[in-house]
């Protein structure tokens, strides 16, 4: 006689367990737009500290500008001749986060960062645009945030 009490628990255990597998590779999956919310939201904090110590000092501070744009970037101008637009490139392949400086005197680019994010978004790697092989490694969304404003403040990147 099948017992099928026992095969019902089971079964029951393995479709669980496949449940919770794929729950666990979903969850190593990052969504860049959420990622790249949490990096605006670092931008703005670490804009905020470095504001402070600009005032103290007599210096041009940090703006956000709210140029007309989308959910994926952010502008922000330092003192009245640079601008810094930070913007999200999300494809099926990989999604990066480029940085890209303009400024004085006629607008062109002067110096460009891409972050290429991981899928589980804890590490991403800095790549700088001048010399082409220097790759560095930046944790999380905090780090990129604190990277892209350190270097608006010595208005270059790399």
């Amino acid at each position: 006689m099948i017992d099928y009490a026992k095969l019902a628990e089971k079964a029951k255990a393995k479709q669980d367990a496949g449940k919770l597998a794929a729950e666990r590779q979903s969850g190593k999956r990052s969504d860049p737009k959420l990622f790249f919310e949490r990096v605006k939201a670092h931008i703005v904090e670490e804009m905020d500290k470095a504001n402070a110590e600009l005032r103290k000092r007599g210096a041009g501070t940090i703006s956000r500008n709210y140029l007309p744009s989308y959910g994926g970037k952010i502008c922000l101008t330092y003192g009245t001749y640079l601008l810094c637009c930070v913007e999200l490139e999300a494809q099926a392949e990989g999604s990066s986060i480029k940085a890209v400086i303009s400024g004085p005197p006629n607008g062109y680019e002067i110096a460009r960062k891409e972050y290429s994010v991981s899928q589980d978004a804890s590490v991403v790697e800095r790549h700088e645009s001048k010399d082409g092989g220097s790759v560095v490694a930046v944790s999380g969304p905090d780090g990129v945030a604190a990277d892209i404003i350190s270097s608006i403040l010595v208005c270059e990147f790399g």
